[in-house]
């Protein structure tokens, strides 16, 4: 009885250790369901005296917006301060607490009723009661749904729109301007090199203030997720072109425990509010918070820093509330969840040799999707976005990267070869992804059974292993997606039964696709194959698999030189082979003859006038990988007649695909964009799509800059020189 009773103590307290050993869940906790105040969103918020505070904000598109202001010192209890301020522009105003006031300025009034107006008036009050108006009119245009901060000892408003429900693209602005006093203003920069824009936000962290997400509601959406920083509000650099938190508007951002948080907001990309929380110490790599608890989805949602808190009220969650919520971050909780990270990670031995500095070799063992192939433009793979991702997460980590992947391989294959590819390399960690041609050949239990025995081999061989379900695809006779998920599970029961942790590309993949079809396609190279836009995602997953750690990649470029056989030829003055579209193939002739006169150019011209992209697909399919040349310049026109927008997005990469050597190496290939040649026609759409794909492709894509006045001749020779000094 006594030895009973003694394993059931032991039981318990292992179970006991066991529940406070898991890292601990930080959860929303609420205060109020309803506050004092009526259900709004676009409140103006600030902190001011140990006080929270809001004022104004929205409840219809068909009334005044309320001019009420309200206080609370402990987010449940809120008392009316005045009803009726003197104010009026108080539906997305611009607040801050700054020299012992509180400001308001700017705003929308009369929603989209007769009289509607944006306003540049600033206020200023110590009480909250009694309003002093500092300028009727500040030298900033009337506007809305601005960014303002404190920065360096001034007010700072950025960007905004002149016109919310009425007016288009021309309305946003990008422009900064400053002020000590309220009262005058001055423009630090007219175009701070992000896009124009409204309803974003800023913060001020590292002696810099950021800029990220917002964009355009009406009569034209579009949203963001980037990051641009700057230390002295003219001069901006991109942190990131996109964060891993999707595109929004309508969020809410603090500066907590030295990060920049990002919270909730409104994507209509697709049209849905959001609930989650990101945060980030340098504007680039951001980490979402996890909760179990939370608060409804909204938009337009007042946050605060308060009592060593975040406070977050309000907003419209379909519909209108008052809801108070907070959240509470350990001060010492990041430096917690980080040990809690490194004791649960699959890969413990990977981890603690990259945080080391200690030298690790890491071999991505897969079939086509990881080798380096025409796909992601024939120069690099996932296998080397994973070292970039890798570095990203741990700034320390002592890296080489082994690409062992071949087109066409199953786990057959694999273990035919796992001695000489992978075992001899002597590697500490092996990500293994194989099965978008195993589904094709190989029944499930044999695929089952090799997948086990390359993982004991590895073990063996001191390595880890991180198995990788494939990446989701299109639907075809031969690769239905409907079989690939029976391949999916089994690399997910593999990694259960031999715990080997699972990077799953499939349903993170899949996931993507359901929330943004467009986003997803323009990952794709063909039916299966990622480009490297997909394969900086995959990248990313893996490398979030191993740390822990959420990065970001989007800003990676595309490898420099653009044209490194070319300038080799050149400098061996050898002659160099190019097929070219018109009308660069006379104007490359002209450009290299002025930088290089010695050259030996041999140019076949490729005729694209009144040619469908179809036809022209059809071109680079005969044409390219027949001649083998050492350059080829692309340049479609928009003349050229497409049916739809899968058949430009499919014949616009086939036509890249077919450029470029099936394999690694190779010859050069680069994109020039219609703008360089007719800058007075744009196609927005189209315009656009070119850009991503050819990113996505990873190549080099000239373009005309904004403003740029130069004619196509001017662009190609100062490119032309940039890439041969």
């Amino acid at each position: 009885m006594i030895r009973q009773s003694l394993l059931i103590a032991i039981f318990l307290l292992m179970a006991f250790t066991s529940l406070f050993a898991e890292e601990k869940k930080l959860n929303w906790v609420q205060v109020t369901e309803k506050a004092g105040w009526q259900p709004r969103d676009s409140q103006g918020e600030l902190v001011f005296k140990d006080q929270l505070w809001i004022f104004g904000g929205w409840f219809n598109s068909y009334e005044a917006p309320p001019r009420d202001v309200w206080n609370s010192s402990d987010g449940k209890t809120w008392n009316l301060v005045t009803k009726q301020a003197p104010w009026i522009h108080s539906d997305l105003p611009m607040t801050i607490a700054f020299k012992d006031k509180m400001w308001l300025m700017g705003g929308w009034y009369n929603g989209r009723l007769e009289g509607h107006s944006a306003g540049n008036q600033v206020w200023s009050s110590v009480d909250g009661k009694q309003w002093d108006q500092a300028t009727k009119e500040a030298e900033w245009t009337p506007r809305l749904a601005a960014a303002l901060v404190e920065f360096k000892g001034k007010m700072w408003l950025l960007g905004g729109t002149e016109n919310y429900y009425f007016g288009d693209d021309k309305s946003l602005k990008n422009d900064v301007w400053s002020s000590s006093d309220g009262k005058e203003w001055k423009l630090a920069t007219a175009d701070a090199g992000w896009s124009p824009r409204a309803y974003h936000q800023a913060a001020v962290l590292n002696g810099k203030i950021y800029v990220f997400g917002g964009g355009n509601y009406t009569p034209e959406y579009h949203a963001t997720n980037d990051v641009w920083s700057s230390e002295d509000g003219i001069h901006w650099t991109e942190e990131t072109a996109k964060a891993p938190w999707h595109e929004r508007l309508w969020f809410s951002s603090v500066v907590y425990r030295d990060r920049i948080w990002v919270i909730g907001g409104w994507s209509n990309n697709p049209a849905k509010n959001k609930n989650d929380a990101w945060y980030s110490e340098d504007g680039k790599n951001w980490t979402e918070l996890k909760s179990d608890v939370v608060w409804k989805a909204r938009h337009e949602h007042s946050a605060f820093v308060f009592q060593d808190k975040i406070w977050l009220a309000g907003g419209h969650a379909q519909p209108l509330n008052s809801e108070v919520w907070t959240l509470d971050v350990p001060r010492d909780w990041f430096k917690e969840s980080g040990k809690n990270m490194d004791q649960q990670s699959g890969l413990p031995k990977t981890v603690e040799k990259l945080k080391s500095g200690k030298p690790v070799k890491i071999v991505c063992f897969g079939d086509s999707v990881t080798g380096v192939y025409y796909h992601t433009g024939s120069r690099r793979a996932y296998t080397d976005m994973l070292g970039i991702a890798l570095k990203q997460a741990v700034p320390e980590a002592d890296l080489t990267m082994v690409n062992a992947g071949i087109s066409g391989h199953t786990t057959v294959n694999a273990l035919a070869r796992i001695d000489q590819d992978v075992l001899k390399q002597q590697p500490d960690l092996v990500t293994v992804m194989f099965g978008l041609n195993d589904m094709t050949r190989v029944p499930l239990e044999q695929y089952r059974d090799n997948l086990c025995s390359i993982i004991s081999q590895c073990h063996e061989a001191g390595a880890e292993v991180l198995l990788c379900t494939p990446n989701a695809v299109i639907t075809t006779q031969g690769r239905p997606a409907e079989k690939l998920i029976k391949y999916c599970e089994v690399v997910r029961e593999v990694g259960s039964e031999m715990q080997v942790p699972v990077c799953d590309n499939y349903q993170k993949l899949t996931a993507l696709r359901d929330q943004d079809a467009l986003a997803w396609r323009l990952m794709m190279s063909d039916e299966i194959h990622p480009n490297m836009a997909g394969h900086k995602k995959m990248a990313e997953l893996i490398a979030e698999s191993i740390t822990g750690k959420i990065v970001s990649l989007a800003d990676v470029a595309p490898p420099a030189p653009a044209i490194p056989r070319t300038k080799s030829l050149l400098e061996k003055k050898q002659p160099i082979q190019i097929i070219a579209m018109e009308p660069l193939d006379e104007m490359i002739q002209s450009a290299m003859k002025k930088i290089a006169p010695e050259a030996q150019l041999v140019v076949t011209s490729w005729k694209t006038e009144g040619k469908t992209y179809s036809q022209i697909e059809a071109d680079a399919k005969t044409m390219i990988r027949a001649q083998k040349p050492d350059l080829v310049l692309l340049a479609i026109p928009r003349s050229a007649k497409v049916d739809s927008q899968e058949d430009f997005l499919h014949c616009s990469i086939w036509t890249m695909n077919y450029s470029l050597n099936f394999g690694t190496g190779g010859w050069d290939c680069v994109v020039f964009h219609p703008d360089v040649f007719d800058s007075s026609h744009p196609q927005p759409e189209s315009d656009q799509l070119t850009r991503r794909l050819v990113s996505g492709q990873d190549l080099t894509l000239v373009d005309r800059k904004p403003d740029q006045t130069a004619n196509a001749e001017e662009i190609l020779q100062q490119w032309l020189q940039s890439q041969l000094d």
